[in-house]
């Protein structure tokens, strides 16, 4: 005989507060569970600020503004607005190198992979664990041994 797999919606998801959630998760009162619910949005608040501010400090120190926006907006996966295909059209349209682009993309998502791990945007570029991998083999001594015979 052959059986179907059914779904059965889980009610209890669909009317169970956050608060509730967390109780059964933790195995706690409903009191502690508002307070973990709290603590974890304070530290999101936090995080968020913290990015905010390493973003605006960036920015002021920059020296060509539009290149940096447009490689954030990269970092940030949000090059398509505008209808960008590639890093290459970019600095075309901007009158720079791509390689300037890409250096300014790679240290936005440094300073945003420092915050949060989630920035990892591979649309143009190497993951992180990647570049990782990289500079590992580009230090091996039979890499540096080629590289004295160039």
């Amino acid at each position: 005989m052959l059986h179907e797999k059914s779904y059965t919606h889980d009610i209890a998801a669909a009317i169970d507060t956050e608060q509730e959630i967390i109780a059964d998760e933790f195995g706690v009162s409903l009191e502690t569970a508002q307070r973990i619910i709290d603590y974890a949005h304070d530290q999101s608040r936090r995080l968020e600020a913290g990015m905010l501010a390493s973003v605006i400090g960036m920015l002021l120190q920059s020296k060509n503004m539009v290149v940096m926006i447009h490689s954030l907006a990269i970092a940030f996966n949000l090059n398509e607005l505008n209808g960008v295909k590639s890093q290459s059209e970019i600095a075309k349209k901007l009158g720079v190198t791509r390689a300037l682009i890409s250096h300014y993309v790679i240290a936005w998502r440094d300073l945003l992979s420092s915050q949060v791990n989630d920035v990892d945007n591979t649309t143009f570029r190497k993951r992180n664990s990647t570049r990782e991998i990289y500079s590992k083999v580009a230090q091996s001594p039979t890499i540096q041994a080629k590289h004295k015979y160039d």
